[in-house]
């Protein structure tokens, strides 16, 4: 009798310690800038990982010289990536270009707690923001 009680309670303990050390579940937040009337956005989502975040949207461009957006991950008070869409210097021009890319806060603790989202206008040949987005 004895026994079977020490085996369900080792049983017991890990189920326990497989499901505490399973992946946390990720928050999503939503996110849209836009300027120039509408004619330049970007839109999509953050999902918050454990330092790092997930990035998916588009960029759009009506009727314009270009728009491009550009996300800035800080660590508290610390730029810990950059990264601007389009790449390579290319413009969204009367299209929308979408992406699906991870900003890596992995090297910090605490990992990435705030985004900047930045747009850029070619015609005016600007950029808005940034709006910030703060981790949930």
């Amino acid at each position: 009798m004895r026994f079977k009680q020490v085996g369900a309670t080792l049983v017991g303990a890990a189920a326990v310690t497989m499901l505490a050390a399973g992946p946390a579940l990720a928050a999503t937040t939503t996110f849209a800038v836009s300027s120039g009337a509408g004619s330049h956005s970007a839109s999509g989502s953050f999902t918050w990982l454990n330092r790092s975040v997930q990035v998916q949207g588009g960029v759009k461009n009506i009727g314009g010289a270009g728009t491009a957006v550009l996300f800035d991950a800080w660590a508290g008070s610390t730029l810990v990536n950059s990264q601007s869409r389009p790449t390579g210097g290319k413009l969204a021009v009367n299209e929308t270009i979408s992406y699906n890319f991870t900003l890596d806060g992995s090297a910090y603790s605490g990992g990435i707690t705030e985004i900047d989202v930045w747009l850029y206008n070619a015609h005016a040949d600007s950029w808005s923001g940034p709006t910030t987005y703060f981790r949930p």
